[in-house]
């Protein structure tokens, strides 16, 4: 998915930036985790809806992850706002 691909599915509404919460794993990696009790870090994804089909929505992980959830919000807020023209346009999930 190019970047211009992106751009016109944020004004068709069909782009959103999100953040979730992340737990460490013993063997190194991570995984989504909704306790909060548990969680390491907050990870900031874009996701786009595949026009082919709604239901496979087409995600970048490429952005850096945040120690705590201040932080990923207000870097969520910028990144709605620079990728998508609209700082409202992120959510937690």
């Amino acid at each position: 998915m190019k970047y211009s691909d992106i751009k016109q599915a944020a004004r068709e509404g069909r782009a959103s930036v999100h953040l979730h919460g992340f737990c460490n794993l013993p063997d190194g990696g991570q995984e989504y985790c909704d306790d909060p009790e548990l969680i390491d870090g907050w990870a900031i994804y874009v996701r786009v809806e595949t026009p082919d089909d709604p239901q496979q929505p087409f995600d970048l992980h490429e952005l850096p992850d945040h120690q705590t959830y201040v932080s990923a919000e207000g870097a969520a807020r910028t990144i709605a706002l620079q990728l998508l023209g609209d700082a409202e346009a992120w959510n937690h999930d």
